[in-house]
């Protein structure tokens, strides 16, 4: 049987296509029934030919498309194709499933393995998909930091780095001068994000105990994997930045609550990046370009979302407890949103200008 280390082994040395839908697929063993491949994204995919499979669960009928794909010398081929997300230590997963499927004899009978290793399958997917949220999430909001802290004035680079507040379970990602900014990542081509509550996409109201928010800028920002002929960024890249503009500022003092800070961002989805250590590791060098960054402003009534008034009359239903997604247009109105980070970060910074 292959084992699990000599699997990874083959994961490892697999590239990704070059244009397209192209890919070329290794197989594990001579029966040709469990395969790997990389997309043209970088994405790990399993194959699984035969019959058609049925996964009982959604995680795993989302993740799996069953297809005849076509080959230039041989017949094609009828295989079940499960995506991966694309960052490095979900090699390891992939080859965890793969050498499960071969264990429990997938040459001989694709279907029974399918069935038994679903329930492992479906937990992989479920732990990677969140895994990749947090860091996709972080490297939003380190851009954004980043971008703030090279901009701001000297004296206002340590408060800058305290305001971040997305690195905890808080009400806002960021506040600046009356102005509450909550970030939103997506590798999609569009502004489409899931919202945990309405009070992500409504400004904080005042009260005895705060003084409320002016306004809400959601920011989203698009990112895609990196290109290496275009300019790249990464959470090491970004964490390095913002220590050098806290040295330079003579904010030093605030670097190792920064650190502490990056390092908490994301622990109880099993990542935590520790710079000291990590700089060099999977998932975190995993580098990205930009897409597109735009400022929705959310006080916009142009801006057709749920908000808390729709969802307050119904006295039975905890409005924080409400999640759904939504999908902004590229174009609100004239100045809605602030395209570009330059632009973004500029309004934040200087709110009435």
């Amino acid at each position: 049987m292959t084992s699990y280390e000599a699997i990874l082994k083959q994961i490892n040395a697999v590239q990704a296509g070059t244009i397209g839908d192209d890919r070329s697929i290794t197989w594990l063993t001579d029966a040709k029934v469990v395969g790997i491949a990389r997309n043209s994204r970088g994405h790990l995919e399993l194959f699984l030919a035969g019959v058609e499979l049925s996964p009982r669960s959604g995680t795993v009928k989302t993740a799996m498309h069953y297809h005849s794909w076509h080959r230039d010398t041989l017949p094609p081929l009828s295989a079940n194709r499960i995506c991966l997300p694309a960052l490095g230590h979900f090699d390891q997963v992939g080859a965890f499933i793969a050498a499960e499927l071969l264990r429990e004899k997938a040459d001989a009978n694709l279907e029974r393995a399918f069935a038994i290793t679903e329930p492992l399958i479906q937990f992989a997917i479920k732990r990677m998909e969140i895994s990749e949220n947090a860091i996709l999430g972080l490297v939003g909001e380190l851009l954004l930091l980043d971008a703030l802290c090279r901009r701001a004035a000297d004296p206002q680079v340590g408060p800058i780095v305290q305001a971040w507040d997305g690195w905890r379970r808080s009400a806002r990602d960021f506040t600046w001068e009356g102005t509450g900014i909550e970030i939103k990542t997506t590798t999609r081509t569009t502004s489409s994000h899931a919202i945990h509550g309405v009070h992500q996409i409504e400004p904080i109201l005042a009260s005895d105990d705060a003084t409320g928010e002016a306004r809400l800028l959601l920011v989203s920002i698009g990112l895609c994997q990196a290109d290496i002929t275009a300019p790249a960024l990464s959470i090491p890249s970004l964490v390095e930045s913002i220590l050098d503009r806290l040295n330079a500022t003579g904010a030093s003092g605030l670097v190792d609550e920064f650190l502490t800070h990056v390092s908490v961002y994301g622990a109880e989805s099993g990542i935590g990046y520790e710079h000291a250590t990590m700089v060099n590791e999977a998932p975190f060098t995993t580098t990205f370009n930009v897409n597109f960054v735009r400022g929705y402003d959310m006080v916009d009534p142009a801006i057709e979302v749920l908000r808390r008034n729709d969802v307050v009359t119904h006295q039975h239903v905890d409005a924080q407890s409400v999640t759904f997604r939504v999908d902004l247009p590229a174009t609100i109105s004239l100045n809605n949103p602030i395209v570009g980070t330059k632009r973004v970060v500029k309004t934040i910074l200087s709110p009435h200008s």
